[in-house]
């Protein structure tokens, strides 16, 4: 017995209650749909709808068999379609969401190579301030880096952001250095507006998570806005290493407190929830995968 030719079978009947619209629906035999209905029944023991008064009813074990047949056969139709898409080229309109200041720095430099590499996806790409509405502004993947809260999105983390505390030599002669979290409190500090908790710095101290209430004299939403403040002598400021990496080897920034690490950030890749994930998708999150993952880059937003 076809197993999953009876499951669609049986789906068809409870989705059209009627053996005979089940019959046109699949060109088959109205004969045929009862048998292959009855082998069903049989190889499973026991009664999965009833005909009653001209009416189908599911039993019991029906329903959650019906339930069970939904799930299974969805997971079949994905699974065909993207073998099927293995012998396609990847192709169609892709919209891309990049935060500001990552994407023009790591993200943007390398979508040349990945247009040649993939010449019939058509990029739609955007460098955003703010998380996107992927639904509702019709985005197939971004970039995000920090914590995810959306339960809608699927995550796939393509790299990894330590981030350091900086100020410039400027700033400290006027102000001294601080050397413990607390001493924070009394400094200018620069905020990132757009991150929950902006008036406190979390880090890992001697293997502990530890807060601190710092005195923010700025705060901007955008990261090169917060790096020309530190680099003007307007404060100590928390910034991916990605972002000042050029800084500090030229001096105009300083790493300081380098006994507290600020809690390391996630960079994922996500796109909405779908049993099916679009080959040029999966094309773009592979190649930035690989990009992000060579030496000369991973010393910048790492090391």
């Amino acid at each position: 017995m076809d197993r999953f030719l009876s499951m669609k079978i049986f789906v068809r009947i409870v989705q059209l209650r009627s053996f005979t619209a089940v019959a046109e629906d699949m060109e088959m035999t109205q004969s045929s749909v009862s048998k292959r209905m009855a082998a069903l029944e049989t190889s499973l023991g026991t009664k999965l709808i009833v005909r009653n008064c001209r009416k189908i009813l599911l039993t019991e074990a029906g329903s959650q068999y019906y339930t069970d047949c939904l799930s299974i056969l969805k997971e079949l139709d994905t699974a065909e379609a993207q073998v099927k898409e293995f012998n396609l080229k990847p192709r169609g309109n892709l919209k891309v969401s990049l935060p500001d200041s990552f994407g023009r720095l790591y993200i943007v430099p390398f979508l040349p190579d990945f247009k040649k590499k993939y010449p019939d996806i058509h990029l739609d790409v955007s460098l955003v301030g703010h998380k996107p509405d992927m639904i509702g502004e019709g985005v197939d993947v971004a970039i995000r880096i920090g914590r995810l809260e959306d339960s809608n999105l699927i995550a796939r983390k393509i790299a990894a952001c330590r981030r350091v505390i900086v100020a410039s030599p400027g700033y400290l002669k006027a102000w001294g250095i601080p050397e413990k979290a607390e001493e924070l409190q009394h400094h200018q500090c620069l905020l990132f507006s757009k991150r929950k908790g902006f008036n406190h710095w979390r880090f890992t101290y001697k293997g502990k998570e530890i807060t601190a209430a710092i005195n923010g004299v700025m705060k901007s939403s955008s990261g090169d806005v917060i790096r020309e403040c530190a680099l003007g002598d307007l404060g100590i400021a928390v910034l991916p290493k990605w972002l000042v990496h050029n800084e500090l080897e030229q001096g105009s920034l300083v790493a300081i407190m380098t006994d507290y690490q600020p809690l390391e950030f996630p960079i994922h890749a996500i796109y909405p929830q779908s049993h099916f994930v679009p080959q040029k998708v999966r094309c773009f999150i592979e190649h930035y995968q690989q990009i992000l993952s060579q030496k000369s880059i991973i010393e910048k937003i790492y090391h």
